[in-house]
């Protein structure tokens, strides 16, 4: 029999949504479901749930949720048609469309061709290293000492002082000169024509996890400003989004459980030359919450090496609350006077850089000690250090993680502890509830007594034990609820069970019309069962006998004081009474 199924049918079958998402989230078991931190927003305790029964993903904290699709989307930024494609690949499963939008078709396809074009100029730029024109980018890269190996993994290149060079190599290779400005590689002149936006440079690709190059970094080989040029924003690159490096690590990262983040391309390259695996760089900008999700996802600490020089320290200092907010354990490590990892691990080697690593203070020790330091001790200085605190800690979800920051901070600067935790209870009053508590109340209702058919209940019910919809179809159970976004799902259950004469969570997924009902259908999906097998024919009855009660007390006030009407309503609760003996 010839296969029917669509590729999008067969990746779904072939795909293991836990095995996938496991690749960038770091996932434990929670009963049926597996739980990590989510890759989407901030947060310290799990509420980013995988079901491999249902294989669908939902966070409680940010709604995103779906297939293994709306997952590869939301994570590497693409399209559908990309994604399909990309699955497709993974699991050897041939495809000849890609059922999407027009627009989506539009956008895959820029992308595609974005890529295409990054991949000639990064070739452009590896090739111009090895001919006689880029001996000045030879020389600075053998005067920082670094290897052929790491040159040809990294495909670093030189783009040469020229004001159209790459330009006019593109149109050899036929290149859409629009395209290639959309690419970052080329800037429109007034006048007409265009111009190398990189010049005289030593290039840096960067790469996506997939080893596609998104974007480049252009280093000078004089004292020309700026001393970094980077791609700007294009459809493919997003500064402060990818840290740099990171594709080349994570399988490390992972392994060790731990990632050391320094700031420059050759800080990265230098400690890598010298065997250090577990390292990315943040393409010379601050750190950001983007960098620290995609970390997270492979570590559980980080070791974040700061310069020893004064913009080094502020950088140290800003970056904890972004620790702290992401939940990733952090520890700080300032190299001595004069030094940056590329020059400290190539003048002293790697044992000592590691042996610093290991001495690394914990973020939140090195915040106080920098604040508390020239004049920090004096009383003025210690009201200082808690007005600045307090706001980070009041963001702490968890109390205990909170008390512990508390006790810590009232050692360091002796203000009494109850105090502390006085004040930082009113700052954090003074935010607004998190998402995450909120949701994991919406969760924590439906093991309320089962007794009571509420809203929650019943969607669980008919979620999880689809032998319920075949009793209840022909109720209207669902005008009973008071929450019309769970009142919709079941109607529409209801509807389809009609139609196709019987239940496919699936297609009812995507017959639902808008984002607010699919994420609470999604939640009901991957909580857990209320009831047992045992429980469901009692919940059936109970939710009969309410649709009953509720009818006859309609029917009563309809009929207010109609004697014949009164007489009809009772003449059907006595059959209804015979029915039920």
């Amino acid at each position: 029999m010839p296969n029917t199924l669509s590729p999008k049918e067969e990746i779904k079958r072939a795909a293991d949504i836990v095995q996938v998402i496991g690749q960038y989230v770091q996932l434990k078991k929670a009963g049926k479901n597996f739980m990590g931190l989510c890759p989407f927003h901030a947060e310290k305790s799990p509420s980013f749930t995988v079901s491999p029964d249902r294989q669908m993903f939902h966070c409680f904290g940010c709604k995103k949720g779906g297939d293994v699709f709306d997952f590869w989307m939301a994570y590497h930024g693409v399209p559908f048609p990309e994604a399909l494609k990309d699955l497709a690949d993974r699991y050897n499963i041939p495809i000849k469309e890609a059922f999407s939008s027009g627009e989506e078709k539009e956008r895959g396809r820029i992308r595609e061709t974005l890529f295409k074009i990054n991949e000639i100029a990064a070739q452009y730029f590896q090739e111009a290293l090895g001919q006689s024109g880029g001996n000045p980018a030879v020389d600075y890269l053998k005067k920082r000492a670094l290897s052929q190996e790491i040159i040809s993994e990294f495909r670093l290149g030189y783009a040469p002082d020229a004001w159209d060079g790459l330009t006019n190599f593109l149109k050899s290779r036929r290149i859409d000169s629009q395209m290639a400005a959309q690419a970052g590689l080329i800037i429109p002149k007034k006048g007409g024509g265009y111009y190398d936006r990189f010049r005289g440079r030593v290039m840096f690709p960067i790469f996506n996890l997939k080893g596609q190059v998104i974007g480049f970094g252009g280093r000078v080989l004089n004292d020309a400003l700026p001393k970094y040029l980077n791609t700007p924003e294009t459809l493919l690159f997003h500064k402060g989004e990818f840290p740099y490096g990171l594709h080349a690590s994570y399988k490390a990262i992972r392994e060790r459980g731990v990632t050391v983040i320094v700031e420059g391309y050759m800080d990265l390259l230098a400690l890598r030359k010298h065997g250090l695996q577990e390292v990315v760089a943040t393409l010379g900008t601050a750190l950001t919450h983007d960098h620290i999700r995609k970390i997270k996802g492979y570590a559980g600490e980080a070791i974040v090496v700061f310069d020893s020089d004064e913009a080094g320290r502020v950088a140290a200092l800003r970056s904890l609350p972004l620790f702290l907010n992401e939940g990733l354990s952090a520890r700080a490590v300032v190299l001595p006077h004069g030094h940056d990892p590329d020059s400290f691990v190539n003048k002293n080697g790697l044992p000592p850089f590691l042996a610093l690593l290991e001495k690394g203070a914990p973020l939140f020790d090195f915040f106080l000690d920098q604040k508390l330091t020239g004049g920090g001790n004096s009383i003025e200085g210690k009201v200082t250090v808690l007005k600045e605190i307090l706001p980070i800690l009041a963001q702490l979800q968890n109390r205990a993680q909170r008390s512990l920051y508390a006790g810590r901070l009232s050692e360091r600067i002796g203000i009494k502890e109850d105090v502390i935790l006085s004040e930082l209870k009113a700052a954090a009053a003074g935010l607004s509830e998190g998402g995450l508590q909120k949701n994991l109340r919406e969760r924590g209702a439906a093991f309320e007594a089962k007794q009571r058919i509420g809203d929650v209940q019943l969607l669980n019910l008919l979620v999880h034990h689809p032998m319920a919809v075949t009793g209840l179809v022909e109720t209207d159970c669902w005008k009973l609820l008071s929450d019309a976004t769970t009142s919709r799902i079941i109607e529409k259950m209801f509807e389809n069970y009609r139609k196709e004469g019987r239940f496919s969570l699936e297609r009812l997924e995507e017959s639902l019309e808008n984002e607010e009902v699919r994420i609470r259908f999604r939640e009901a999906l991957v909580a857990e069962s209320i009831y047992s097998d045992q429980e469901v024919k009692q919940a059936v009855r109970e939710i009969e006998e309410k649709v009953c009660q509720t009818r006859l007390t309609n029917s009563i006030k309809a009929a207010g004081g109609d004697p014949k009407a009164l007489n009809r309503v009772l003449l059907e609760l006595k059959e209804r009474d015979a029915r039920s003996h």
